[in-house]
């Protein structure tokens, strides 16, 4: 009777071993995506495609110009550094009078995108004109940041240059160098750079 209980689990054991090799697909500990794993998988994928491209499509529909083209690359570099500044905001104020040869289509399309983008209300005020309309008070935009343009560099049709900073408050504030480049009929990031901080 033990042979025959013993023989039996030698037959199980080699039968187990059989099968183990003869599907591959048979693993111990690994990590393998089920197939509920692999549409969910998919199902994200095709929701950052569908998220990216909405964006892209977003943007090429409200950026016409080549200027708001050139100071959205700008502003999306800027708002990636520091992020502290932006967090809890409701405003964002970009000085256009610092801006060369900025029209009115240009600024209308540019704030259209930044309020979209970024769920603010735009304005278009200076660092004086935000403390007379209380706005800034004792040196800090508690519900906003101020972007401008400080110092062209360079200003071309194909080229352009600039210094500029983001401003929360006196303590909350960075400088930032950026350049752009207009290859192949479109406007491209070179460069952009925080240069200070506050």
């Amino acid at each position: 009777m033990k042979k025959i209980v013993l023989f039996s689990s030698l037959i199980i054991c080699i039968l187990i071993l059989f099968i183990s090799f003869q599907n591959p697909n048979i693993e111990k500990n690994t990590k393998r995506i089920t197939p509920q794993q692999s549409v969910n998988k998919e199902k994200n994928t095709k929701e950052i495609t569908s998220q990216s491209s909405e964006d892209d499509n977003y943007e090429e529909n409200t950026l016409k110009s080549e200027k708001s083209i050139v100071y959205a690359l700008a502003f999306d570099s800027v708002w990636e550094m520091d992020k502290a500044l932006n967090s809890d905001i409701k405003y964002v104020s970009i000085d256009t009078k610092t801006f060369k040869d900025f029209s009115e289509e240009d600024k209308s399309e540019l704030f259209d995108y930044i309020a979209e983008k970024y769920n603010v209300i735009m304005l278009d005020m200076s660092f004086e004109e935000l403390q007379d309309e209380g706005y800034v008070k004792d040196l800090y935009f508690e519900e906003g940041i101020l972007f401008k343009v400080d110092k062209y560099n360079s200003h071309s049709t194909n080229s352009v240059s600039f210094e500029g900073s983001k401003w929360r408050s006196g303590l909350g504030a960075i400088g930032f160098s950026f350049k752009g480049e207009k290859k192949n009929n479109k406007w491209e990031l070179v460069e952009c750079n925080m240069t200070w901080i506050s």
